[in-house]
């Protein structure tokens, strides 16, 4: 941020506070002079008189120079919000070019927290024509088998249930690759072909790795069914939320900041903020919505 609330209100507040005293100086140095030239006979007693205008007129100052000091904490907090608008808008648009140009359903945005965890979900639909109902299958079915999964590969790594342990292993690679699940794909491959090799020691020694990545992967689609799994979506708009819809709310809540009308602004950014797409843009607007709350509370 290149302004600083604090600075920019208080040189605006010396301005008037000196412009205020120059004032008041001129006319207690011209009231002294013409007390003076009274005093000496210069001038009559009666010219004194005219000179208690100033009270009054010293009165309405202290009330304009208030009033002016509020009006200069008006515009220094509309000057940062405008220049914070300004730089998030310019860090935002820098994130949105590694989004593609493509209309996206609510349930594509929210595959990109599937992509923000290691998951290459855009290849894997491609595999399947781009059915993201048949990709949520999937998931679900290999989710479903996780009680069972781990526990049948660990009970089946013994030397006389060595094959065995090799074909679970398989299917476990063809799941996780369907899925995009690159890491646990290699992990199941080496043990496949270990397990077929009948290098039990060679399986034992990197078992917690694949259970890592196992429980790993369950953890991440979990989350993942669970944003599907909201009853209440955020955005009340017409049809589902897109890359283009988002980017447009976002576009208005900019425009609000820039008319600084906060508002609206921290309403738009609390309805994005839900859709969780990208964790950079995320900690973006909810940093934006705290210096909203900051200035406003100066």
């Amino acid at each position: 941020m290149e302004y600083n609330y604090n600075r920019i209100l208080e040189e605006i507040r010396q301005l008037v506070n000196k412009s205020a005293l120059v004032w008041l100086s001129f006319m207690a140095g011209m009231s002294l002079i013409i007390g003076i030239l009274c005093t000496a006979g210069v001038l009559p007693l009666q010219v004194l008189w005219a000179f208690l205008g100033i009270i009054p007129s010293a009165v309405a100052l202290v009330f304009v120079v208030a009033y002016y000091r509020r009006k200069a904490g008006t515009f220094a907090k509309k000057q940062q919000i405008s220049v914070m608008a300004f730089h998030a808008k310019k860090v935002i648009d820098n994130l949105q070019q590694e989004f593609p140009d493509t209309f996206l359903s609510d349930c594509q945005i929210r595959m990109r927290y599937l992509a923000k965890n290691g998951i290459d979900v855009d290849n894997a639909l491609k595999r399947i024509g781009g059915n993201v109902d048949a990709y949520n299958q999937l998931v679900l079915s290999f989710l479903g088998e996780s009680d069972e999964l781990e526990d049948d590969l660990f009970d089946l790594m013994q030397p006389d249930t060595l094959f065995q342990y090799g074909s679970k292993a398989h299917a476990l690679r063809v799941k996780a690759n369907e899925l995009g699940i690159s890491n646990l794909t290699d992990t199941a491959f080496f043990h496949e072909i270990e397990a077929y090799a009948g290098s039990l020691d060679i399986v034992r020694a990197n078992w917690e790795k694949l259970s890592f990545e196992l429980d790993e992967a369950y953890g991440i689609f979990f989350e993942y069914l669970n944003s599907l799994g909201l009853e209440n979506p955020p955005y009340k708009g017409e049809g589902p939320m897109t890359y283009k819809r988002w980017g447009e709310q976002l576009q208005e809540a900019f425009n609000a900041l820039e008319t600084y009308d906060t508002i609206k602004a921290k309403r738009i950014l609390s309805e994005l903020i839900q859709y969780q797409i990208d964790t950079d843009i995320t900690k973006t607007l909810q940093s934006i919505i705290t210096n909203i709350d900051e200035i406003m509370a100066n």
